[in-house]
């Protein structure tokens, strides 16, 4: 069965950020950010594209990784279906260092569910990324 990986990049209190910031740049563009994913990933996650994916996955090889990029507030609405059906096997945070203190929430479009840290990485810009995987743990 296909994985299904979901990167995003939110401020220390859940919120997407700005688009026209350094951080965000570097995080769109540095091949340490969200190209790295991309050049992982066999197949993107689109917008209104859930249905097609539950009938998809099951058919696929362990290896093959679908990606869903969580960078825009028009994306949270596919991360909050991804959730809602616990396609998610993996989410990759890339935590900002600064608290926006409103906006698009990141966090509230999960459903409650235990995940497990399999990897942290700190960036000299400050920058974190955290890499979860879904934990067995109910």
């Amino acid at each position: 069965m296909a994985k299904i990986q979901v990167v995003t990049a939110m401020t220390l209190d859940g919120f997407l950020p700005e688009t026209a910031g350094t951080l965000v740049s570097w995080i769109r563009n540095d091949r340490r950010g969200i190209p790295l994913w991309r050049e992982r990933c066999s197949a993107f996650i689109l917008p209104h594209s859930i249905l097609d994916l539950l009938c998809e996955k099951d058919n696929r090889e362990e290896s093959f990784t679908y990606l869903a990029e969580i960078i825009e507030p028009e994306s949270v609405e596919l991360l909050h279906g991804l959730s809602l059906y616990d396609l998610v096997d993996e989410l990759v945070v890339y935590l900002l260092p600064f608290s926006a203190g409103q906006g698009t929430s990141v966090l509230k479009t999960f459903r409650p569910q235990y995940w497990q840290l399999h990897k942290t990485t700190s960036f000299s810009n400050g920058i974190c990324r955290l890499i979860y995987r879904k934990s067995c743990k109910k």
